[in-house]
């Protein structure tokens, strides 16, 4: 009897879930319970479900957009920091906003260099506000606030949409909620923001969220034509920001083939055009890097010691460090420098822990699990920068991690909601919403305090030193805003440190060279910058400072060797060593070759106005007839008067008698004239006379 029972009980609890499963699927229940935004299509209402207070989903993005104006209210005192001297205030290819390709093609190395976009976005905000920190710094906010809506509708979209709606559809617009708002206000994002050359991660990180996020409503809606397209168009500007957004199209299509087409070979054929436009963004990828002569100084094999498997030790190292800062941002370290993790003590057992959960991803994707995606997330989007091919100029950094770190808020949100879901629903909310202000209430103070060590290149570096002592480039960088603040005597103990951290560093004995050059101790000074000469020939601030060591002890001919070699490669005071090569090789007879030092200095510094006066004046003036180039010197001396902004009167005298030489005498007389008409403006009436007499003298010749 009671085998009867059981066997007439499980067949009516197999057609009650059977009902239920078939009800749960009805167009009229999909339309009581709506659809997630309260605002969708049909055919986005047979994928999703509504959650209860709808009203509440319209408070969220001002809520998402409060706490990220909390967070980094106190920043815009912040200033530019490091790289962004290159890439943003002595970039002159931003301060002119229109044509707009001789913005994007002439970054050089710069950072945004095959970055088109971001560099667009750099001279519309220096057209704006100049160097101004403060506008800077909103656009950045602004970017990361809206890249928070992104991962808001990311989430909300995913989690109320099949297959995840049944058991996650009436909390996605709470678990979204929670996740966005900790990411908007995550210590973790500083460096995205207060460092405002990044402005390339955050502009890209919104890019691909706006790809997944219009990709996500292309498959609640299949026959939308619009979703599609603003996914390809999202994909696309995303090229203009950071190559990384060559992962974009993969997760889309893994998520498709996973959970909504169920096969690869059926989402390509449901989507051909989105993913055929999608991928060929990856051609865009390749043009700008092409077109902008990539960014050959920071990026391969360049650096003595680093090669591949010195970059993926140090990687191994890395990616574990950014999932502990993910869900607890402290230290946060600014420059971890250029030494690779080689040690295999430190990176052997989180390379380990690496490949585990790589293994499980790939196990969870074959089983079509949803956390599996969180982890093809984080890992795709780190690959391009913490494989195999070196940045050796950022070995680690910590905003790799700002969106990879979206993936580990939303699998710790969903285990919070796994453990409370055992709950009573107006406890579990309530518990829920205490949570999410309590991470609010921690993240918003560490954020505005890490965003104070921004406010001074000095504090930010004393910061870095202080929590990474072993780091020599941040005991150089320290050593120089030390100079700069005129604690000189400080900065000479980091310099040394820099170089007994890393012994076979050019740049760093080049450092300590020179600061030994500015105290005098000239033969600690020699030593230092022969050791960096010898370990990079071509390092234009050794030869410069080298020079001028030997010349203050009185070896010229060393000095000579010196300078000559820093004019082939430039220097940073190539005018100066040009102008000091002239006048050692003039004094030894060497006229030829003093005057090719000139016109090599002028190659590489045109804007210099002293040294195209000093050039134009010993083409006019050689001692051999054969060596005078009066049109060369002509247009030397009005280059350096327009420099002038009109006032060397001298550029323009020598304007004259450039013009004199190659028999032109009215128009020398003239520009004599116009050279007077500004000594007697600077109260110089004998230069003036002087000048009226020449023009008179070549008025008068035949």
């Amino acid at each position: 009897m009671w085998a009867r029972i059981s066997a007439s009980v499980g067949r009516h609890t197999r057609a009650l879930r059977s009902t239920r499963a078939q009800l749960w699927r009805t167009p009229a229940t999909v339309r009581i319970l709506g659809v997630v935004s309260g605002a969708g299509s049909r055919a986005d209402e047979t994928q999703c479900t509504r959650e209860p207070l709808p009203w509440l989903a319209r408070l969220v993005p001002l809520a998402i957009l409060l706490v990220a104006w909390l967070a980094y209210s106190n920043g815009a005192a912040g200033v530019f920091v490091f790289d962004d001297h290159t890439d943003i205030t002595d970039n002159v290819a931003i301060r002119q906003p229109w044509p707009p390709w001789r913005v994007i093609v002439d970054q050089g190395q710069s950072g945004v260099s095959g970055r088109p976009l971001v560099a667009l976005s750099y001279a519309l905000n220096y057209e704006a506000c100049g160097y101004s920190t403060a506008g800077w710094h909103w656009v950045n906010v602004a970017l990361h606030a809206l890249t928070a809506l992104a991962v808001y509708g990311c989430v909300r979209r995913a989690l109320a949409s099949e297959p995840f709606a049944l058991r996650w559809g009436t909390r996605a617009l709470a678990i979204a909620s929670a996740v966005a708002l900790v990411f908007a206000a995550h210590p973790l994002s500083t460096g995205v923001i207060m460092y405002r050359g990044q402005r390339v991660e955050s502009m890209m990180a919104l890019f691909f969220t706006l790809t997944m996020y219009c990709a996500l409503r292309a498959f609640a809606a299949p026959q939308s034509r619009w979703w599609p397209r603003l996914a390809v168009v999202s994909c696309a500007l995303g090229t203009g920001c950071k190559e990384v957004i060559v992962g974009a199209p993969l997760l889309v299509a893994l998520y498709d083939a996973s959970f909504v087409a169920r096969s690869w070979s059926a989402a390509f054929r449901a989507r051909k055009r989105l993913y055929l436009g999608l991928f060929g963004t990856w051609a865009l990828i390749a043009l700008w890097v092409v077109l902008a002569q990539g960014r050959s100084e920071s990026v391969g094999f360049g650096y003595e010691g680093m090669g591949v498997w010195q970059y993926l030790t140090t990687q191994a190292w890395a990616v574990p460090h950014y999932l502990r800062l993910a869900l607890w941002p402290d230290p946060l370290i600014f420059d971890f420098g250029v030494q690779p993790i080689s040690e295999v003590g430190r990176w052997l057992p989180r390379g380990l822990l690496v490949l585990a959960l790589l293994a499980l991803t790939a196990w969870g994707l074959a089983k079509r699990h949803g956390l599996a995606f969180l982890g093809a997330w984080w890992f795709v989007i780190l690959a391009p920068s913490s494989s195999v091919l070196p940045i050796v100029t950022e070995l680690i950094v910590e905003h790799r991690a700002y969106l990879p770190s979206a993936a580990l808020l939303l699998g710790a949100a969903l285990s919070v909601a796994w453990v409370l879901e055992r709950l009573q629903r107006p406890l579990r909310l309530a518990l829920g919403f205490a949570m999410t202000l309590a991470a609010l209430a921690l993240f918003v103070p560490l954020t505005r305090a890490r965003n104070a060590t921004y406010h001074s290149e000095l504090g930010l570096w004393a910061d870095t030193v202080a929590k990474l002592p072993t780091n020599a480039r941040a005991h150089a960088s320290y050593a120089n805003d030390l100079r700069v603040a005129g604690r000189v005597a400080e900065a000479g103990e980091h310099y040394a440190k820099a170089v007994e951290l890393a012994p076979n560093d050019p740049y760093w004995h080049a450092n300590y060279g020179t600061w030994l050059t500015d105290q005098n101790r000239l033969d600690e000074a020699i030593a230092e910058l022969e050791r960096a000469r010898e370990l990079l020939p071509t390092y234009g601030m050794t030869l410069q400072n080298l020079g001028i060591a030997y010349q203050r002890r009185g070896e010229s001919d060393k000095a000579l060797d010196a300078w000559l070699a820093g004019l082939e490669v430039g220097t940073p005071a190539v005018a100066y060593v040009a102008l000091q090569v002239h006048t050692l090789l003039a004094q030894r007879g060497r006229e030829r070759e003093a005057l090719a030092a000139l016109r090599r200095g002028v190659q590489w510094a045109r804007g210099d106005a002293e040294l195209l006066s000093r050039a134009a004046r010993a083409l006019l003036e050689a001692r051999d007839p054969a060596l005078r180039a009066p049109s060369e010197a002509l247009a030397y001396a009005q280059r350096a008067f327009t420099l002038s902004n009109g006032t060397d009167a001298a550029a323009l005298e020598l304007a004259g008698q450039a013009l004199t030489a190659e028999g032109r005498g009215a128009e020398a007389a003239q520009l004599y004239r116009q050279a007077a008409a500004v000594w007697r403006v600077l109260n110089q009436p004998a230069r003036a006379d002087e000048c009226e007499r020449r023009a008179r003298t070549v008025t008068a010749a035949p």
